[in-house]
């Protein structure tokens, strides 16, 4: 628009040379100074930010340049200020004396003309009058907002008001608002609630540290969330779930504090009922638990002592068995009592790397002795080809085919065959167990993995079960990625079979370095009669394994091995294979010792499966391998050991033996160098204590496991050296990732069975050195010198070695133990008294190891009734029987 000005057009050019001069007298009056400053903006600034603009807006305006009213750098000034609040009459008052700083300085410039202040307060007037305008309408804008948003908010509060508990406080804490909701549950009036502190609502069991914990939290954080305990005007309690949130004024100062709560109280008493039902299940399950485990403690211990008597081959063998069956029992009683994680989903499965040649046989040996009561034979064909190493959870998939196998044992009529068979394609291991049994109706058959199920036709009527087992298996499998399966037919055996995904860790299969010696035997399988049946498991084996083996009905030809059937051969034959000069292997439905004491024959129980067929070769070829210790015969081993044992005569020990077994190693005195060591070292095998100062052994292991996963390495297997063997420690150790267990004392038939499964046998001389510890009788008091050498292979100097150690250590052992029995420090005398049961075991002093096992756990269980002074006079009397003269 075109504006009539000539006077300011005449005088533009000097007002733009003096546009500095001119803004600096606009920022001179103190009125728009105490304005902006009040509004939180510096005069320099804004005379840099918007003074300027408005100046060349004008310049604009006057050159016919830019439209009169709408000055942008106003708007932006407006939208800068619109949170601060300014009022249009402030607003005025920066606009005027920005007029009055041009008529001002034209008085200055002596350009005095009434027409000039006239057209200057013209196009003020005309610019104001837009910039008005513009305030107005975004003031309208700003009411209509608000409007809206207090309508929509009153929707809210509706809805909130209907569902939730609210209320207000101010900050002090005294109720200033409770909504309709929350009144009826408090069951109280208005008048009885407002102006109260809010504490005056918590129920007893509400502490003053829990008030105090969460007014701080609100101080610290400006919100509180959590359930609070809340009593009604009757007392009863109600429960809150709220969230508790501080309220800001415009201005940012803090008024209220507002609590959006909603009514738990049903979800909390239920999940508190829950909560004492399963408590009272798990003190049901720990109380039968314990209840078992005693018992078979007890078997365990004996079972133990028995072993290491000089017993017949047949009978250790026997002790194994019960041995192995009791430990397994251990972890079974624990899988059935986890039926109910299984339902609820709680249950998890935990895999690691493992040997399934080792696994299947170790427990199809479990089940030999109760098929052979029934006259039942046990076959089996573990296929040699599935790897050595896989990785999946073992202890579940032992738990699924010792099931297949008790069933199959119960319903297997005498002098029946189960056979049991392993393969694993495309990592997919099939395991199946097939009986010759009384079988199951088809009408029975898709009921059979359902819980407390069982087959409901008359044949089954004579059988105790709770139809719990198939149900176990097939939850196990189905959390393992896999699934069960059975085919039967009535009258006609069943057969049971499981398919489980499986990692391949260690592509070798289940072959022998010396396999070659074996393929170099002309070997003859001798029948007699139709008895074919009974010699197919070893010749499925024998072809695999590329054995020259010949089917043969007499003996009257070449050969270096006869493999025969025992329960088919007459007295005649029997007579004539024991004179013979040849050598032979008796393949046995179950266990005879008849042929111990020939060391030509060998004798081959079923089931049979690679490793005993390994055994049995190598004992008939070098029987000097399965020599007995009295002997001095041992084998010796490749490989380099991690020792981990904080125990001075102990490590010395360990050193001793490692060195005659021709292992080199590294030892070191807690968890945490172990920890170390193996992270910048390889080693074969790492013995690991249970018990260690720093870290213990159980800690140690799941560290070691971390690390090979995280850096993808093969598992270096992990025995645990441990007092505990018996009392469940195998079962916690199993899951803290041990491979295998050593107890304290150490028996050297066990450390060489470690050795044998995880170490190369060497071909270095196995022979040990007699070991005759008579010269040290009338030396060393208070010890049976001469068994302790047999027993450990130890020569004189050896004996006398670590004997000075146990009594160097005995003696700070014992002073340590005096004063924490002074003090009653509890822990300090549980660490002592293991410290002496650890130090007295490998010298067999069987009362030490009694009494500080004893006294070890009265002390961790703090029992102030136990007599700890009397049992350390007569810990100290024995330890001082003990002398090197």
């Amino acid at each position: 628009m075109f504006l009539k000005i000539p006077f300011l057009i005449a005088s533009q050019e000097e007002f733009k040379d003096s546009k500095s001069k001119i803004l600096q007298e606009w920022m001179a009056f103190d009125s728009p100074r105490e304005i902006l400053i009040r509004h939180e903006i510096e005069p320099d600034t804004f005379i840099n930010d918007y003074a300027g603009s408005v100046f060349d807006y004008f310049m604009g305006v006057i050159a016919g340049e830019t439209e009169i009213g709408n000055c942008p750098i106003m708007q932006s000034l407006l939208a800068y200020l619109k949170d601060r609040e300014v009022s249009a009459d402030e607003l005025f008052e920066i606009c005027s004396h920005f007029r009055r700083a041009m008529v001002d300085f034209s008085y200055d410039a002596n350009l005095n003309s009434k027409a000039l202040f006239g057209e200057i307060s013209y196009v003020f007037d005309k610019n104001f009058r837009g910039i008005l305008k513009y305030y107005t309408d975004t003031i309208f804008q700003k009411e209509q907002e608000i409007n809206r948003n207090v309508k929509l908010l009153s929707e809210y509060k509706k809805a909130l008001d209907a569902s939730a508990l609210i209320s207000k406080t101010d900050m002090n804490g005294n109720i200033t608002y409770v909504n309709d909701k929350l009144l009826s549950l408090c069951e109280s009036s208005e008048s009885e609630i407002l102006g109260k502190k809010y504490t005056f609502m918590n129920h007893e069991d509400v502490t003053k540290e829990e008030q105090e914990a969460i007014w701080r939290e609100l101080k610290e954080n400006n919100i509180y969330q959590g359930t609070i305990k809340n009593k009604k005007k009757n007392g009863l309690y109600y429960y809150m779930d709220a969230t508790i949130v501080k309220i800001n004024d415009p201005h940012d100062n803090e008024t209220e504090y507002m609590s959006v709560a909603y009514d738990v109280t049903k979800l909390i008493d239920a999940r508190a009922e829950a909560l004492k039902a399963s408590q009272a299940k798990e003190y049901f399950l720990s109380n039968m638990s314990h209840e078992i485990r005693t018992p078979l403690n007890a078997i365990l211990g004996f079972v133990n002592l028995l072993i290491a008597e000089d017993i017949s081959k047949k009978h250790r063998e026997y002790l194994d068995i019960i041995l192995s069956s009791g430990e397994n029992l251990l972890s079974i009683i624990n899988d059935i009592l986890d039926f109910s994680k299984l339902r609820s989903g709680e249950f998890t499965i935990e895999s690691k790397i493992f040997s399934l040649h080792e696994e299947i046989s170790h427990t199809m040996e479990l089940f030999v002795a109760s098929a052979n009561n029934k006259d039942i034979t046990i076959v089996s064909f573990i296929d040699p080809n599935i790897p050595k190493e896989l990785f999946a959870d073992a202890l579940r998939i032992k738990q699924i085919l010792s099931n297949f196998l008790s069933n199959a044992i119960k319903f297997t009529p005498s002098g029946g065959v189960i056979s049991v068979s392993a393969s694993c394609e495309n990592r997919m291991l099939k395991i199946s167990v097939e009986d010759s049994g009384i079988g199951i109706d088809k009408k029975d058959i898709e009921n059979i993995f359902t819980a407390f199920a069982q087959a409901q036709y008359s044949e089954l009527s004579n059988y105790d079960g709770t139809g719990l087992g198939l149900s176990i298996c097939h939850q196990l499998t189905e959390h393992m990625g896999g699934h069960v399966g059975v085919q039967s037919e009535l009258g006609e055996g069943s057969m049971f079979w499981m398919e489980i995904p499986v990692d391949v860790h260690t592509a070798q299969c289940q072959t022998f370095d010396d396999i070659q010696n074996f393929q170099k035997l002309k070997m003859v399988v001798y029948i007699d009669g139709d008895m074919l049946y009974q010699h197919e498991s070893f010749l499925k084996y024998a072809h695999i394994f590329k054995m020259d083996i010949t089917v043969v009905e007499s003996l009257e030809c070449e050969f270096d091995v006869a493999i025969f059937v025992h329960e088919e051969i007459k007295q005649r034959f029997k007579n004539e294979i024991i004179n013979s000069d040849k050598k032979f292997i008796a393949l046995m439905s179950k266990r005879y010792d008849e042929y111990d004491k020939y060391p030509h024959i060998g004798t081959m129980s079923f089931p049979i499966y690679c490793s005993k067929i390994h055994t049995v070769f190598e004992e008939l070829l070098y029987p000097e391998i399965s020599a007995t210790y009295s002997q001095k015969s041992a084998q010796k081993f490749q490989g380099h050991i991690l020792v981990a044992e904080d125990n001075e005569a102990n490590q010395e020990l360990i050193k001793i033996l490692l060195n005659k077994y021709g292992l080199t190693y590294d030892l070191v005195e807690n968890g945490y160098k172990a920890v170390e060591f193996y992270k910048e070292n390889s080693y074969d095998l790492i013995l690991m204590d249970e018990q260690m100062p720093v870290m213990d052994g159980n800690v140690a292991i799941r560290k070691i496991l971390e690390y090979e996963l995280q850096n993808h390495l093969q598992h270096t297997p992990v025995s645990a050296l441990t007092a505990n063997v018996i009392k469940g420690a195998k079962e916690r150790g199993l899951l803290s990732g041990f491979d295998s267990f050593l107890g304290k004392p150490i028996v050297l038939k066990e450390l060489e069975r470690v050795f044998l499964t995880y170490l190369k046998v060497s071909s270095a001389d196995s022979k040990f050195e007699e070991n005759d510890a008579s010269e040290l009788v009338g030396i060393i008091k208070g010890l049976d010198t001469d068994k302790l050498a047999k027993e450990l292979m130890l020569n004189s100097d050896e004996l006398l070695m670590l004997l000075a150690l146990f009594i160097k250590k005995m003696a700070t052992s014992l002073e340590d133990l005096q004063n924490a029995i002074k003090h009653r420090d509890y822990k300090k005398i549980a660490l002592c008294a293991h410290a002496i049961k650890g130090s007295s075991g490998n010298f067999r002093i069987e009362f030490l190891q009694d009494a500080s096992s004893e006294m070890e756990k009265m002390a961790k269980n703090e029992n102030s009734k136990y007599n700890y002074e009397k049992v350390y006079i007569e810990i100290k009397n024995r330890v001082d029987q003990i002398e090197i003269l």
